[in-house]
């Protein structure tokens, strides 16, 4: 460009000396003209250079600067996640587009655009610029996926400005000379020509000058910027790779080198493909490079990041996180590959899902150590309970019937224990569930009472309870739960007061977050120390008096009781003074309810009903002849089938009134045999369907209903659980026709009759073990048959046995052989079975 004006900087000095001679030749008859032509050029100079060409050429530097500053905003908001820096990018390229509008619609330009080297160029530079709108004035997420976009674009805008500027100058140079030239023609053509050329070159010089500074601050710049990419690309933790469209690396950063453990130039110039992608995805990444190139198809490229695997120099495959984006190097493709390695972070999610396994692993083996709980202690309970309430039927001496009363006590008192526990199971479990109804609250209270005066009497203690201010008769409540823990705070002040006053007071009090109900049981016994009344609700706490030794229990109830008061969403604590008393009080929302469609309760005890046709499925013997005693004794006929397919055989070809169904039975236990017989076509598909069961967690009771089951009904069997069910489902029902008259058979109390049954039964299991049969699942359910009744008849060491037999032939452990021959011994010598 300098040359450029250098010769036309000749050819104007040779014009002056032209000018010089004609100048000479006019004289001084020109003189007046050359004043007024003078005074006319000066004017229209100044004018020219005022409006026009230092306007243009101001523009025209200005573009250039507009242009750089938007370049580095681009540049800084790529090595910024700083938002303001976005902001900074939109608002130079503002800048520059209105500059670019001025150039491309500006009246001042028109000729200009009419030349090619600079129409053209502006009209491309618009092109793009408007191209870049959508990403400057879309979401400033998109602006940031899109800042290599802009600044590949930028990148090609820079030559195209430059063939601007240098055309308009050129151009408005041309027309100053031009300009200059016509006023030249004049009487003072040289002296003029001699002054623009004079000022041109100055111009020229300065603009020269202003632009090779310009150049040499952009270069400056430049490697500055290039020294801070380079800084951060090597202090990156992610590997940074560089290829070409071909997949020859470029550029490796230190992290690549740390990650891959090869040297930056061991890879430059080495296809990507060899030194980190492993043997079995090479295909795959050939056939994805080739794609692209082909097609420009990119599944992986500009997709953000994605986990694939990697491989270092010694081998080892290890998972990666990769980002890889296209950008635009010159005139050439290249690709830039983020890459982090994130075997830490794979392996801390591994240990993760490993720890959630194995809690719910544990959670499983918890619930399922629950429901085998429940079926092994609450079997053999039902055999005793069951037995005990057919013996005390019996005539008996006196003191044999204080000693069946007292095994009765026990059995309750064990067979609470075991409620309790499962309580505190379910809660931890999370798997109780609240059942709210509608109940009378006096009622409620006056049951209290009534069931704890006798014990309250014991004692020497009076009972009585009462509202403090206006009472609430209906409510809507959990009553399950609130009797029970009525029931245990009643029970801890009858056990630990004698002589004294426990009563039960209820007061409705008005709060923020509604209505509340609050209860307490005062009593007037020995009372807890300070220290004791912190901990008394928590679980397995007893506390108590060297008087009272004998009252302790297991120290769960007060826990449970807390449990069921925060179900219910409020609170219980205690108030007491050693030697003068406790006051227990609870507090829960109170939520009144119309009462007015609530049935009236009668008696709890069951009405009488006429006999009935009941089928009584049940695998265990001991337990089919205790439900068959009590079903017989109560006036109903008595249909018996010892599995499922037996109990669907049955049902299929005669209506009964009942079905009683066990649920672990060999062949085809008691949800499958409900199934078959709802989904049947036989007699009794309809019929009311009771599960007998020791497992009474709600999801076994959810089980049994999703099954088709009608109701249920918890071992141990009672009479009056007995009467309750029958009065429930068959009150409807036709009673079945009297059976027809049998024979009278020889007269044998029911517990001898039992007590062969077991004996029978016993020795049939061990002569069947003598043969050696290879079905260790029949054998653990044999097993596990003969010690639920093994328990009940007094032989426990028996019991313990088989039940070793049975977890054996379950868990398949080696030396069954062996466990079977401890179980025989122990049966040959255990002591004679017996009930009493």
């Amino acid at each position: 460009m300098t040359e450029a004006f250098s010769n036309r900087r000749k050819g104007d000095a040779s014009l002056w000396r032209r000018g010089r001679l004609l100048l000479a030749a006019v004289g001084l008859l020109c003189v007046l003209a050359i004043t007024f032509l003078v005074s006319e050029i000066v004017r229209e100079m100044r004018f020219l250079n005022s409006a026009s060409s230092d306007n243009v050429h101001w523009v025209l530097s200005q573009a250039e600067v507009e242009f750089l500053e938007f370049h580095n905003a681009i540049d800084l908001a790529r090595q910024s996640d700083d938002p303001q820096a976005l902001e900074h990018v939109v608002v130079e390229f503002d800048v520059f587009y209105s500059r670019m509008m001025t150039l491309g619609t500006g009246s001042l330009y028109a000729d200009l655009r009419a030349i090619g080297n600079f129409g053209y160029p502006v009209s491309v530079i618009r092109e793009k610029l408007d191209a870049m709108i959508p990403l400057i004035d879309g979401s400033r997420d998109d602006l940031r996926a899109g800042l290599g976009t802009l600044a590949a674009e930028a990148d090609e805008i820079r030559p195209l400005l430059r063939r601007v500027a240098t055309t308009g100058l050129q151009f408005f140079a041309e027309r100053s000379d031009e300009s200059r030239s016509s006023v030249a023609v004049t009487m003072l053509r040289l002296a003029l020509i001699t002054v623009a050329l004079v000022l041109a070159l100055v111009v020229l010089l300065s603009h020269t000058r202003r632009v090779s500074n310009q150049t040499e601050r952009r270069g400056q710049e430049l490697a500055d910027a290039y020294a801070r990419l380079n800084t951060i690309l090597q202090t990156s933790l992610d590997a940074v790779v560089v290829s070409d469209l071909q997949g020859k690396i470029l550029n490796f950063n230190a992290a690549a080198e740390r990650i891959f453990q090869y040297s930056r130039d061991e890879v430059i110039g080495r296809n990507i493909a060899e030194v980190l992608i492993p043997d079995d995805y090479r295909a795959a990444h050939a056939a994805g490079m080739a794609r692209m190139r082909d097609t420009g198809e990119q599944r992986v490229v500009g997709h953000g990041r994605i986990r694939l695997e990697s491989k270092r120099r010694n081998g080892q495959i290890f998972p990666v996180e990769l980002a890889i984006e296209k950008a635009q190097a010159g005139e050439e493709e290249v690709m830039v590959a983020f890459l982090r390695d994130i075997s830490h972070r794979v392996a801390s999610e591994k240990e993760l899902v490993e720890a959630r396994d194995k809690a719910l692993a544990g959670e499983k083996a918890k619930a399922e150590f629950l429901a085998m709980m429940t079926h092994e202690i609450r079997t053999p309970l039902n055999g005793l309970l069951g037995n005990l309430a057919l013996l005390d039927k019996t005539a008996l001496s006196p003191a044999q019937g204080r000693y069946v009363r007292n095994m009765q006590i026990s059995g309750g008192v064990l067979m609470h224990h075991v409620d309790t526990v499962l309580d505190v199971a379910r809660f931890e479990s999370g798997v109780s569930v609240a059942r709210e109804e509608v109940v009378h609250l006096g009622e409620l209270f006056q049951n209290i009472v009534d069931s704890q005066a006798s014990a309250a009497e014991a004692n020497g203690n009076q009972m009585l309870w009462g509202w403090v201010g206006e009472p609430a008769e209906w409510v809507r409540i959990d009553a399950s739960r609130l009797r029970q823990v009525l029931l245990n705070l009643v029970g801890n002040a009858t056990k630990f007061t004698r002589d004294g006053r426990i009563l039960i007071e209820a007061e409705r009090s008005a709060e923020p977050t509604g209505e509340m109900l609050e209860i307490r049981v005062i009593d007037s016994g020995i009372g807890i120390s300070e220290e004791d009344q912190e901990r008394v609700f928590n679980d397995f706490q007893t506390v108590g008096d060297a008087n009272f030794a004998g009252q302790a229990g297991t120290g769960l109830g007060l826990g449970i009781a807390r449990r069921f008061v925060e179900a219910m969403g409020g609170e219980i604590g205690v108030e007491s003074t050693p030697g003068e008393g406790s006051v227990f009080w609870l507090r829960v929302p109170l939520v009144l309810a119309d009462g007015s469609g609530k049935p009236e309760e009668h008696s709890a005890a069951a009405p009488e009903t006429p006999g009935r046709d009941i089928l009584l499925v049940e695998d265990n013997e001991i337990n089919l002849e205790l439900a068959r005693e009590m079903l017989t004794g109560l006036g109903h006929r008595v249909t018996e089938a010892r599995d499922g397919e037996q109990a669907v055989a049955a049902a299929s070809g005669h209506r009964f009134d009942l079905i009683l169904m066990d649920i672990r039975m060999p062949r085809l236990d008691g949800l499958g045999a409900t199934r078959a017989i709802r989904s049947g076509a036989g007699a009794s598909r309809d019929v009311p369907i009771v599960a007998l069961s020791a497992n009474v967690l709600p999801e076994a009771r959810d089980s049994f209903t999703e099954a088709g089951m009608t109701g249920f009904l918890p071992k141990p069997l009672t009479e009056d659980g007995l009467l309750q069910v029958i009065a429930r489902f068959c009150s409807g029902a036709k009673p079945a026709p009297d059976p027809a008259p049998q024979p009278p058979e020889p007269a044998i109390s029911p517990m001898d009759r039992l007590r062969r049954r077991y004996e029978d039964e016993t020795r049939t299991l061990f002569d069947w073990l003598a043969t050696g049969p290879a079905d260790r699942a029949e054998i653990a359910h044999r097993a596990h048959q003969v010690a639920g009744s093994a328990a009940a008849f007094g032989q426990s060491e028996l019991r313990e046995a088989l039940v070793a037999v049975e977890m054996a032939a379950e868990r398949n452990a080696p030396g069954l052989e062996t466990t079977i021959a401890a179980a025989r011994a122990a049966w040959e010598n255990a002591p004679a079975p017996t009930l009493s």
